[in-house]
């Protein structure tokens, strides 16, 4: 009867180990924000499905799971409808997840090759290229002296000029 019961102890033991040896370890830094492939390119065929049925960019929330879905598309056209679209695949690289879509537009009529970067937990961010690059390029819409205004110098003394040279590298 002992030897059972040491015979179970260790099997659970050995059972413990092994299920702790196969557990990924858990993305650190901006990878942990990196959506698996397959949720990111749901989000991103919910977007564009809205999109074809006439919805304007915005806030969805998600058919396949309980979180938000934001996205950022600056470049549609006020009227311009988007007739069919075609996940071309994912462009792989660093950051985001970035898929190539084929978009067939009407009013008026194109066909474009766009990307689209997907990044976030809750909410998931659907951004169309133009946009992520602005964002992630903010500085370089600043024009050269837009921030000597010394009430816009983030810690610097009252009357103190502005530093805006890590705007400009």
């Amino acid at each position: 009867m002992m030897t059972q019961r040491i015979s179970v102890v260790m099997a659970a033991g050995l059972l413990l180990a092994t299920v702790g040896a196969c557990r990924q370890p858990s993305p650190a830094g901006y990878e942990r924000y990196v959506p698996d492939p397959a949720k990111a390119q749901a989000a991103l065929d919910q977007v564009l499905s809205a999109w074809k049925k006439g919805e304007p960019a915005g806030t969805l929330q998600s058919n396949s799971a309980p979180i938000t879905i934001q996205v950022a598309d600056s470049t549609r056209r006020p009227g311009q409808r988007l007739v069919d679209y075609e996940v071309l695949g994912e462009v792989s690289g660093e950051g985001p997840r970035t898929f190539v879509v084929r978009l067939k537009l009407d009013n008026p009529v194109a066909q474009r090759e766009v990307r689209y970067y997907i990044v976030g937990i809750d909410p998931l961010w659907v951004f169309r290229q133009e946009d992520y690059d602005s964002i992630v390029h903010w500085d370089a819409c600043v024009e050269d002296g837009a921030l000597q205004d010394s009430s816009l110098a983030v810690g610097s003394p009252p009357g103190a000029p502005a530093d805006t040279h890590h705007l400009h590298q």
